[in-house]
This record gives C-alpha cells, sequence and structure tokens, in this order.
C-alpha cells in the first residue's frame, strides 16, 4: 500500500498506518481498484526481480573471488612446493659434493700415507736417515718462520695433549735447543744456528764408538747383541758420540726441579722426554702410571719400551727453565745418560 501510495504520487511516511493509506489512495481521483492491483503487482514483481538480481550478482562476484582466492592459493601452494624441490636438489647436491670431497681427500690422505711409508721403509743407512731428519729439520723450521709468533705446543696424533708448551718466567718460548728465536734452526754438527749439518762447513771430525770401539760413525744408535744371543729381546740401545763427552754439544747439565744437576742428552727425534728411574727415586719424585707405549725409528707396530711411570717437573737447560714438562720413567738400562729431552 505504501509503494502504491507513492507510485500514485501522494506522500507517505512511516507514521502512516494500513487505514490511512487506504483513504488517501480512495481519495484519489484516478483510483480504479483493479488497474491498482495490477499496478501493485508489477511493482512488487519488479522489486523482486531486481531484488534476485542483486543477490544474483552478490553471488556471483562472491563466487568469483573465491575462485581467484583458490587460484592464488592453488599457485603459493605450488611455489612452496617447487622452492622445497630446488632446496632438496641443492641439499643433495652439496651433500654429494661434500661426500665427493670428503672420498677424494681418504683418496689423497691414502695415497700420502703409502708414499711415506714407502719411502721410510727405504731408508736403509743411517746416512739417509739422518739426511731425512734434516729435511724434516728444514721443513719444520721453514714453516714456524712464516707463522705468526705465538705460545706452541708439540702435539704428536694427541699422544701428548696434557703437556705444557715450554716458556720461561717471562712467558717467552723456550729456544736454543733446535731453533733460535728468530726460527733458524739448530746445527746437528756445530753449537751455531742457521744451517743444518750436511751444509756444515766444519769438519766433521771422526767418531768412535764407545761400545763397539769402531770409528766412523756418526751419532746414531748403535746395537750391541749379550752373550748368548738367544733372542731379539736381548738387543740393548746405547749411545754412539766423541771420546769426550765435553765435545757433544747436544750433552748438557740439567735441572730437574731446581734439584742436583743430572746429565741430559737433547735429543731432537724424540718426541717425548725420558728419564731413569734410578734418578727419578734419587731426587725422590711421585710418577703415575703412564699408559703411553714407546716406539723406535721404523717400527710403529711393536713398542720399543713401556715407561714405568710419568712425572711432571720444571726442567732447566743452560739457564732456560721449562715449566710442567712430561718426563717418562724408563729403566737404567733402556739409556745411558740420565735425562733424555725430546721435543715435548
Amino acid at each position: 500500500m505504501k509503494i502504491l501510495a507513492e507510485e500514485l504520487g501522494e506522500t507517505v511516511n512511516d507514521s502512516h498506518k494500513l487505514k490511512d493509506l487506504k483513504k488517501i489512495m480512495l481519495a484519489f481521483k484516478e483510483y480504479d481498484e483493479e488497474s491498482a492491483k495490477e499496478w501493485m503487482n508489477t511493482i512488487i514483481n519488479e522489486r523482486k526481480e531486481r531484488k534476485e538480481n542483486e543477490i544474483r550478482q552478490e553471488e556471483m562476484v562472491e563466487r568469483k573471488r573465491k575462485e581467484e582466492q583458490e587460484i592464488a592459493e592453488q599457485k603459493r601452494q605450488e611455489e612452496i612446493a617447487e622452492r622445497r624441490r630446488q632446496e632438496e636438489i641443492e641439499l643433495k647436491k652439496q651433500e654429494y659434493e661434500e661426500w665427493k670431497r670428503k672420498d677424494e681427500m681418504e683418496f689423497e690422505l691414502q695415497k700420502i700415507r703409502l708414499g711415506a711409508e714407502d719411502e721410510w721403509s727405504k731408508l736403509n743407512s743411517p746416512d739417509d736417515l739422518v739426511e731425512k731428519l734434516d729435511d724434516y729439520d728444514t721443513l719444520r723450521s721453514t714453516f714456524r718462520s712464516k707463522q705468526p709468533r705465538k705460545e706452541w705446543h708439540y702435539d704428536k696424533q694427541n699422544s701428548f695433549k696434557d703437556d705444557s708448551a715450554f716458556t720461561t718466567n717471562g712467558n717467552k718460548k723456550l729456544y736454543g735447543i733446535t731453533h733460535n728465536e728468530r726460527g733458524e734452526p739448530k746445527c746437528f754438527h756445530c753449537p751455531n744456528f742457521g744451517h743444518i749439518a750436511r751444509n756444515c762447513s766444519i769438519p766433521k771430525s771422526v767418531l768412535t764408538c764407545r761400545e763397539g770401539n769402531e770409528t766412523g760413525l756418526k751419532i746414531i744408535n748403535f746395537v750391541t747383541k749379550e752373550t748368548n744371543h738367544a733372542n731379539e729381546e736381548s738387543l740393548s740401545v746405547r749411545l754412539v758420540g766423541d771420546n769426550s763427552d765435553e765435545s757433544n754439544s747436544f750433552l748438557k747439565k740439567a735441572k730437574i726441579n731446581n734439584c742436583d744437576n743430572v746429565q741430559a742428552l737433547i735429543d731432537t727425534g724424540s718426541s717425548c722426554c725420558l728419564l731413569k728411574i734410578s734418578v727419578a727415586q734419587k731426587l725422590k719424585l711421585k710418577f703415575e702410571r703412564a699408559v703411553n707405549k714407546i716406539y723406535g725409528f721404523g717400527n710403529q707396530k711393536m713398542p720399543a719400551l713401556t715407561p714405568i711411570g710419568r712425572i711432571k717437573a720444571d726442567i732447566e737447560v743452560d739457564n732456560v727453565k721449562a715449566e710442567n714438562i712430561s718426563i717418562y720413567v724408563v729403566p737404567d738400562d733402556a739409556q745411558s745418560v740420565d735425562l733424555t729431552i725430546g721435543r715435548t
């Protein structure tokens, strides 16, 4: 009724009631009840159709929006899957490269290991051994001279990881045994620095073996057998040097924990320090159980010696003191000197 009244040109509002609307329409000059009904039905149908169209339009817009969202979500999921696939491919590629690098490194190490073992196995004479040690010492001194100056600790396959580096009271490194402060190597023949034994310009004197009384031997290990010659266990190692101990620059007087002087041998080929059991008992040094075994040149399978124990002590040579050094206690017949000082 309100819609029809508005179509007839009347002004109506929400305050008009149904009977008021009837009066307004009946008062209209051209009012015809049949025409009014048809007119009313037409208006209502148009309004319904317009409303339905609006609803359909909204549904289409909503459906299109959802389709676009689904397409965008599908595209995003595809991008995520592609990114994950690329990451997996890259990860597998990195794993393959890492495996390949390790395999090549292991192969090269095996070649070096086999080559080194073969090279050392061909050292049949003492001269070849001394020359090989000279080459090693030269390489080590060259490498050290290129490194920044800092506290250094020798570590051979972590065998003596707990050993402290040689230091003085001024926290300076202990030089003078194998190298000077500039990293120059010490000659095995003379007490000078800057060259190795095979390049030494000083004439080499003839050395006499103390055990075999033979001349012409270098400073190497001399092996004698016991009288029974029963088996190889009767072999014992002795030192070789000049007739006079004072002429050997590697024989020094050393102090252990500021006690009396003991006879010491500077052995650059040894990786540890060795002390006679009798000297350790004389100095009343307490030692702990040692689990390491001591091996000689050319045989890394059968140990040459099992130490009795190990002590921690200070060693002083030529007024240079090294603190808290690991020293392995060995039987008296294992060496002729009281103390052997190695590279630890």
